[in-house]
């Protein structure tokens, strides 16, 4: 270093602004591509040392920096081949505003006034999403793959539970006027349902009627007029569990159901639709402002 650089000044643990760099070159003017000079840091002799933060402030301070690791030693010769020099390094970052003066900055920033304006909406904007008379879909959960059970409100008000299920022609569905009585059938149902479906108290088969045998079944309450069930059953002693809700019309004797296959997860189907049917019942009696 003294014979590429005869006319520097060069130190053994230099101090710059705070910080000793192990060899410190310094020269009598600033010198391009350099700045003001070199720190020398042996970084293979404390590797704890923050390279990006010793770095950042000997270019702070107008010096280029050499980082030398213990291959960069060959007997009394030094690699300084890697010089970082001030320049072009140390330049400041120009993305955006940054690296640029506080007065270029100022002048960047956006001076106009921001601007308000109240357009009224028509009317007929917000009739457009209007749904009475329509069928609306409250809570939907899976009972098995593309087969549900619902929470649905008609358009006449009525609160209704239903089965759907997807098809060749298309699909099936049934809806049942709900009662608040019914969330509690609901969950004795899901209890039945996991126990003697798809826990350790279903039959086995030799104890099961050789068609269609009944697990479970819960009588929802229905209307003066109409009967209401929901039932758990095998169509065969080894076969899956089959829901099926149905609905009898005691005046005309006419009746309706909807059967599907359905998985385990149907239990815990089963008890969030009781849930979210209580608290569809207190929301339409105003004991809750929403249903969340």
């Amino acid at each position: 270093m003294e014979e590429e650089f005869p006319d520097a000044n060069l130190e053994l643990e230099g101090h710059v602004n705070g910080r000793f760099a192990d060899v410190l070159l310094t020269f009598p003017e600033p010198r391009s591509p350099y700045g003001e000079g070199l720190a020398v840091e042996a970084q293979y002799m404390n590797k704890g040392k923050d390279i990006e933060g010793v770095t950042e402030h000997y270019f702070e301070h107008s010096y280029s920096v050499a980082w030398l690791e213990e291959d960069d030693f060959t007997t009394h010769d030094v690699d300084l081949s890697g010089i970082l020099t001030l320049w072009p390094n140390a330049l400041p970052n120009r993305r955006e505003m940054a690296g640029y003066s506080d007065v270029i900055q100022s002048l960047w920033k956006e001076t106009t006034p921001s601007v308000e304006l109240e357009v009224p909406i028509p009317g007929e904007y917000w009739e457009s999403f209007d749904q009475s008379g329509e069928w609306i879909t409250i809570a939907e959960r899976d009972v098995k793959v593309r087969g549900s059970i619902r929470i649905v409100k008609s358009p006449t008000g009525e609160i209704t539970f239903g089965a759907s299920k997807a098809t060749h022609s298309g699909g099936e569905n049934l809806q049942v006027q709900a009662q608040p009585g019914d969330t509690d059938h609901l969950r004795e149902f899901a209890e039945e349902v996991e126990s003697v479906a798809f826990g350790d108290a279903r039959p086995a088969p030799e104890e099961c009627d050789s068609e269609w045998h009944d697990l479970t079944t819960a009588w929802l309450t229905g209307t003066d007029n109409v009967i209401v069930w929901l039932s758990a059953t095998l169509p065969s002693p080894t076969s899956d569990v089959v829901l099926q809700l149905g609905k009898k019309n005691k005046l005309t004797g006419s009746s309706d159901r909807i059967s599907m296959k359905m998985q385990p997860c149907a239990v815990d189907s089963l008890h969030e639709i009781a849930d979210l049917l209580e608290r569809t019942f207190a929301v339409e009696h105003g004991d809750q402002p929403v249903l969340q």
